[in-house]
């Protein structure tokens, strides 16, 4: 048998039981006595079914509201990254325009070169990557300060190399000469206002970049924000 409900007039209140999908050409949809006097048809309704789509348009709508909640709950630490991986980037070009700038005495007006900045622990063996028109700089997202110095450091060593090209001497290829430490020395002091000795210098290599931050690294007041501070803006 079908469920019927009851459909009330909304002028006379008068109701009568009809299916609850009743045809369009059913009588009992309408008020016969309210059609004749207004010329036009009067539909009944039924408050059981309207009651039942309000209450499902509620709970529809509140776990469309709590799915859209989790959502954004799930999304909001990459958001969050991608605010801080944005101004990370602002504030490692602004330096890197400085640092050129200080190095145009040894690039004699080259244009600066590409900024990759690659995400991946600033520690180890591997810090940054020079070749071509372009260098590469990681960017851990740890807080410690000293990984933010530790990118500064590498953003000036991978610039040298760009602006100090490989010396060839009896035939092999020296790409951290003296001439590039001079350059590399010249560039920290001007850049972070500090004196640098090269008096414990023995052997030109990666020794040197050491000396250097052992001497001014201290003096390097930049800090790359993490997520945790995403709204704080350097700039």
């Amino acid at each position: 048998m079908t469920k019927q409900v009851r459909w009330k007039c909304a002028n006379c209140d008068h109701g009568l039981l009809a299916p609850t999908k009743p045809r369009k050409n059913d009588v009992r949809r309408y008020c016969l006595p309210c059609s004749a006097n207004t010329g036009k048809l009067v539909e009944r309704i039924a408050p059981s079914l309207d009651k039942q789509r309000t209450a499902k348009k509620a709970a529809v709508k509140k776990k469309t509201v709590a799915k859209r909640a989790t959502v954004a709950k799930r999304t909001a630490p990459a958001k969050a990254q991608q605010r801080v991986d944005a101004q990370r980037a602002k504030m490692i070009h602004a330096e890197a325009e400085k640092i050129w700038k200080l190095m145009q005495p040894y690039h004699k007006g080259k244009p600066l070169p590409k900024i990759v900045i690659a995400r991946g622990k600033n520690w180890g063996s591997q810090y940054g990557h020079a070749g071509g028109n372009y260098i590469q700089v990681n960017v851990d997202r740890s807080q410690a300060v000293s990984r933010s110095r530790r990118v500064w450091e590498v953003l000036a060593h991978e610039l040298c190399h760009i602006a100090v090209p490989p010396i060839y001497r009896n035939g092999s290829r020296d790409v951290h000469s003296r001439e590039f430490y001079g350059c590399l020395k010249d560039v920290w002091q001007r850049r972070w206002k500090c004196e640098i000795s090269f008096a414990k210098v023995s052997t030109w290599g990666y020794s040197v970049d050491h000396i250097i931050e052992r001497q001014a690294e201290h003096l390097i007041d930049w800090v790359l924000p993490t997520v945790e501070v995403a709204k704080w803006d350097r700039a």
